[in-house]
């Protein structure tokens, strides 16, 4: 299923590359230059985000440190339950404060200050740093190639609910 899904949005990705490809070819200049490379390093961003997501979360299975899914009874077809009992767990689990949300934070700091992910994040500022040292950062191109990979996103999550493939 992790590697089906994967081999999708890399589909995705390196189809929304070969668009911004042709659009640098028509832009001409260091178009293809600064999309190229600021596609790499979003790429680069993003796989090491889900490297280092998914090493937290495989690390917190093993430790047994993921409870019980609170929205289990939602889940169920049947629909065996009174009215009564649904409307009393509502509040309960609606319920999240701050305390909740801080724990959640100070427990993934891991997973967001990660080696991968702040070497990739170095990636990205070096290759800033070289476009501007030869004189050839164009600041939309790079934008253009930066969106590739969120966009890919969002269109294959849209695409995946829709039934294309």
């Amino acid at each position: 299923m992790m590697m089906k899904t994967t081999s999708r949005l890399l589909r995705f990705y390196l189809l929304g590359d070969v668009v911004v490809i042709l659009l640098s070819l028509f832009q001409g200049g260091d178009w293809l230059l600064n999309t190229q490379m600021a596609f790499a390093c979003s790429l680069l961003i993003t796989l090491a985000s889900f490297r280092s997501y998914r090493t937290f979360v495989e690390r917190r299975v093993d430790a047994g440190l993921i409870p019980d899914d609170k929205f289990d009874q939602y889940y169920e077809d049947d629909q065996e339950n009174d009215d009564d009992e649904t409307k009393s767990a509502l509040p309960s689990i609606a319920k999240v404060g701050f305390k909740q949300s801080f724990q959640n934070l100070a427990l993934s700091y891991k997973s967001a200050l990660s080696l991968y992910r702040i070497l990739s994040y170095g990636v990205l500022f070096v290759a800033v740093l070289f476009l501007i040292r030869h004189d050839t950062l164009d600041a939309i191109a790079f934008f253009v190639g930066l969106s590739v990979v969120p966009l890919s996103s969002f269109l294959s999550v849209l695409f995946v609910k829709k039934g294309f493939e």
